[in-house]
């Protein structure tokens, strides 16, 4: 079970951070929200996250077929 933990964290440290921070906050507001909040607070995550340096990585590591290098920027 350790050795699963570590490599589930690892996992999420070798993602986009600002990102997976966005899912994290907009997940919890989704409890106390309604659809239409949440499709506004979707909209704004988006452009928010479209904008970062990991974002523009993962663009180009995709049409470059290799693993994105995320940097949490």
């Amino acid at each position: 079970m350790e050795q699963e933990t570590q490599h589930f964290a690892e996992r999420l440290a070798a993602m986009p951070t600002k990102a997976i921070g966005l899912v994290k906050r907009y997940m919890q507001k989704s409890f106390e929200s309604t659809l239409d909040e949440m499709l506004e607070n979707e909209a704004y995550a988006q452009q928010i996250a479209g904008q970062t340096a990991d974002h523009k990585e993962g663009v180009r590591a995709f049409f470059e077929k290799r693993k994105p290098e995320y940097k949490g920027n």
